[in-house]
């Protein structure tokens, strides 16, 4: 079987927070975020690859990774070349990670109960409510922000749940970090919380967010500090360009 990918990273220690990882960057997105860094991967640029030949390369890398991550783009719109290479994942004997949307709450139940995610790390861009997320997303989506629960409700039973909010400040209020940490959390209690720096790269989708503020890291952690306190959270993070921080 064969999946649409645009690249692969053989060792990254920023994807799975504390863990190295072999990522592939699944082709093609159901959202369209004008501030997403990837504007080719959104179009479905990349090539179509067998999963056998991506697990040879996993099998020569696994000395030095503990992980195996699918990205995006968004991974479970290739949902069976998506369980066939995690299955084939879990037989070399290393651990899965998802990196999703959350739109796809029936792909995410069917890997859950085959048991072949182990990390779970979603995006969530705002407070839960439609049409709030459909400016985040750039689309209109009919009951996005209740599949997104869904699918949250579902990766209860995942132990390692990471749930992250990038902070693009024209288009996000602290309140509204606070406000969609808070949801998630209510759902998935053993959650990470990550604060992830907004960057912006040629690739963007919408060029106008090049001039978009970048906030420092340093910043990052004064604000997500504040939201860990409010809300009571129990573990938080901070990612950006400087590293990875726990709050």
């Amino acid at each position: 079987m064969k999946i649409k990918i645009a690249s692969i990273v053989e060792n990254s220690l920023v994807d799975v927070i504390g863990e190295p990882s072999f990522v592939i960057w699944f082709s093609g997105c159901n959202f369209r975020c004008p501030w997403c860094f990837a504007l080719p991967l959104v179009e479905g640029e990349g090539k179509f690859v067998e999963v056998d030949e991506i697990i040879e390369k996993i099998k020569k890398n696994s000395f030095a990774i503990e992980y195996v991550q699918a990205t995006g783009g968004e991974p479970t719109l290739q949902i069976d070349g998506l369980e066939e290479l995690f299955s084939k994942v879990k037989k070399i004997g290393l651990k899965c990670s998802l990196d999703t949307n959350s739109s796809n709450p029936e792909a995410v139940e069917k890997l859950v109960r085959k048991d072949l995610i182990d990390h779970y790390a979603t995006d969530i861009k705002t407070r839960l409510k439609e049409k709030d997320y459909w400016k985040l997303i750039g689309v209109k989506i009919e009951g996005i922000t209740e599949r997104i629960k869904e699918s949250l409700k579902i990766v209860r039973k995942v132990r390692f749940v990471e749930i992250r909010t990038t902070f693009v400040p024209s288009l996000l209020k602290i309140e509204d970090i606070e406000e969609a940490w808070k949801e998630a959390q209510e759902i998935v209690e053993n959650a990470i919380f990550v604060l992830q720096q907004f960057y912006p790269s040629n690739d963007l989708v919408d060029r106008k967010f090049l001039s978009e503020k970048i906030v420092a890291h340093r910043q990052l952690v004064t604000i997500a500090a504040k939201i860990k306190e409010k809300i009571g959270l129990k573990n938080v993070y901070v990612r950006s360009k400087a590293g990875i921080e726990k709050v």
